[in-house]
C-alpha cells in the first residue's frame, strides 16, 4: 500500500473540498492517506472516512514525525510558501546532504493569472474551472505515477463524501441556520438581507459565528425574538459543523461553513457580495440544493479574488441591492428539499 501526506492547511471551506478527493485516494487506489492541517482544521474530517491518520502545523516534533513515515508521493493542495517548506525539509536528505529529485510530488493550478484577469475584465471567458476539478486532477496524475498507470482515473462524482456524520441536535423540530460570519467584511450578509430571509421563513434559525458578529445577532434577535436562536461566539468550529449538519435549510455567503452545508447536503442559499463562483470556489458543485443569489448588472462585480474590509466604492451594492422578493423566491425553491 503506497503512503501520501497530502498538505491543505486551511481553511474551513478548503479542507471540506478535498474529503471526497482523499476518500477517493483511499477507497478507490487503495492509497493510505495522512493529512496535514492546521490547529483545528482536522476535527473537520476526523471521524470519517477519508483520511488514516492526521499532523497538526506546529505540533511538536511534526518534521521528524513526517520524515519517520517514509511517504511514498506528497500531494500539495494548499500551494504557497508553507507547503514549499514542508516539500523542502521532505525532499532533503540528511544522509546525503542533497535534494531527492524523483520522490513524486503533485500540486495543483491556483489560475492565479486567470483569475486576476476575470476580477480586472469581468468576462465570462476568463472564469476558472472550480477547484475541487483542479484538487481532482493533481490527486489523479500522483496516483498515475505511483501505480505506473497513467489510464487510472479516480470516480468523484458529486464531489461530495469523507465527513463524520452527525445526529441532529434536535430530532423533534426542524430549524435553520443563518451563517452570519465571513472572513472578510464585503463577504457578510448584512442586516437589511437577514430581516428579509427570516420575513420569509417563519420557522426557528439558529445564528452562528465569531464575536465579531454580535451586534449584528443582536439587533436580528432584537426584531426577531424567539424565532432566532442565538449562538454567534458561542458555538466552536465542530459545534457549528453539528448544526449545520442537522439544519433543514442554511443560508450564508461565499464563506467556509456554506462549503460545509453543501458537503452534507443540505439545502443552502449562497447570498455572493464582491466575490463571484467564477473565481472557482463555489459551495456546492453540482448539487441541486444549492442555489446562489448573484449581483445583476453591476459594472464593478466582481472586484475582487479574496474580499476586502470595506467596499472599494463605499456603497457595497452587491450586497445591499437584493430585493425582498428574489430572496423569497429563491427560499421557497429550497423549502422544497427541507
Amino acid at each position: 500500500m503506497k503512503k501520501i501526506l497530502v498538505i491543505r492547511l486551511s481553511s474551513i471551506g478548503d479542507v471540506v473540498l478535498t474529503a471526497p478527493i482523499l476518500r477517493a485516494m483511499r477507497l478507490q487506489a487503495g492509497m493510505e492517506v495522512h493529512l496535514l492541517t492546521k490547529p483545528g482544521m482536522g476535527e473537520l474530517m476526523r471521524g470519517g472516512d477519508a483520511v488514516d491518520k492526521f499532523y497538526t502545523w506546529g505540533e511538536t516534533g511534526l518534521w521528524g514525525q513526517l520524515k519517520a513515515e517514509k511517504y511514498d508521493g506528497i500531494l500539495d493542495l494548499h500551494k504557497n510558501w508553507r507547503s514549499l517548506q514542508v516539500l523542502l525539509r521532505l525532499l532533503y536528505l540528511d544522509t546525503a546532504h542533497a535534494f531527492s529529485l524523483d520522490w513524486p510530488v503533485a500540486t495543483y493550478d491556483k489560475k492565479r493569472f486567470q483569475r486576476a484577469l476575470f476580477v480586472k475584465t469581468k468576462s465570462p471567458r476568463f472564469e476558472v474551472s472550480h477547484v475541487q476539478e483542479r484538487y481532482l486532477s493533481a490527486a489523479n496524475a500522483l496516483v498515475q505515477r505511483l501505480t505506473n498507470d497513467r489510464g487510472f482515473k479516480l470516480s468523484v462524482v458529486d464531489f461530495r463524501g469523507g465527513l463524520p456524520e452527525f445526529a441532529r441536535l434536535n430530532a423533534t423540530q426542524e430549524y435553520g441556520v443563518a451563517i452570519l460570519g465571513g472572513t472578510y467584511a464585503t463577504k457578510k450578509i448584512p442586516v437589511s438581507v437577514w430581516q428579509n430571509v427570516f420575513r420569509c421563513d417563519a420557522r426557528k434559525w439558529v445564528l452562528i459565528g465569531g464575536k465579531n458578529e454580535t451586534p449584528v445577532a443582536e439587533a436580528l434577535v432584537s426584531e426577531f425574538g424567539d424565532q432566532l436562536h442565538n449562538e454567534v461566539g458561542s458555538y466552536g468550529l465542530l459545534d457549528s459543523v453539528h448544526c449545520i449538519a442537522g439544519a433543514a435549510l442554511v443560508v450564508g455567503g461565499d464563506t467556509g461553513f456554506s462549503h460545509v452545508a453543501a458537503a452534507y447536503g443540505r439545502p443552502l442559499l449562497v447570498i455572493w457580495g464582491n466575490t463571484h463562483p467564477g473565481l472557482g470556489f463555489a459551495a456546492g458543485k453540482n448539487n441541486p440544493k444549492v442555489l446562489h443569489l448573484l449581483p445583476q448588472n453591476l459594472s464593478c462585480h466582481p472586484c475582487t479574488k479574496l474580499g476586502f474590509d470595506d467596499c472599494p466604492k463605499g456603497h457595497l451594492r452587491c450586497m445591499n441591492d437584493y430585493s425582498a422578493l428574489e430572496i423569497k423566491l429563491l427560499m421557497q425553491k429550497l423549502q422544497a428539499f427541507s
